[in-house]
């Protein structure tokens, strides 16, 4: 249970730092509206991978890195496919209707990846 909480608590230490990292990289680059981009998902994405690496070696690594992308390709299908959808059916149902299409997009992802 020590290494779990260890664990955890790292990947928030380290996902963290790289918030800082990357925001202040992103106030130093113009524009300034793409602080949010860069400091969100890459700097926690990073940092659970760096963490990982240390508690459970590369045979983890390949397997989160691979959901990451899975996951990251669904998130940009379902970013496409709201706007549209909530355009033509209004917002419930064209959100329900993204929300089903990131299911299917990242069920197949992850069928392709762990077969």
């Amino acid at each position: 249970m020590g290494t779990t909480v260890a664990e955890v608590a790292l990947k928030a230490l380290s996902g963290g730092l790289l918030v800082l990292v990357f925001a202040a990289l992103s106030k130093i680059l113009k524009p300034e509206r793409f602080a949010g981009v860069f400091s969100a998902a890459p700097s926690v994405a990073l940092g659970s991978l760096a963490v990982t690496l240390v508690f459970s070696g590369t045979k983890d690594l390949t397997a989160i890195g691979s959901g990451m992308a899975v996951g990251a390709v669904a998130f940009v299908v379902y970013c496409v496919a709201t706007a549209p959808l909530v355009r033509r059916f209004g917002a419930w149902q064209g959100s329900a209707g993204a929300l089903l299409i990131w299911a299917t997009v990242a069920a197949a992802g992850y069928a392709v990846v762990l077969s």
